[in-house]
């Protein structure tokens, strides 16, 4: 649904990847892709700091 990487004010290397997935199903595929592999792939030995993958689900509540 969305894909945003955001730099850090206080620390220009450090950027911040927030994505929003429509379904678990959506976000199991999107990791599948031979492309989304080789970008991770191409990340290896530029990553300083990780904080690790978080995962949450959420849901809409009706007001």
């Amino acid at each position: 649904m969305s894909h945003d990487v955001h730099v850090d004010c206080q620390n220009p290397m450090r950027l911040f990847f927030f994505e929003q997935w429509a379904d678990e199903a959506a976000l199991r595929t999107h990791f599948a892709v031979d492309g989304s592999k080789a970008f991770v792939k191409s990340l290896k030995g530029r990553i300083v700091e990780s904080s690790g993958t978080r995962i949450y689900r959420a849901e809409s509540i009706q007001r």
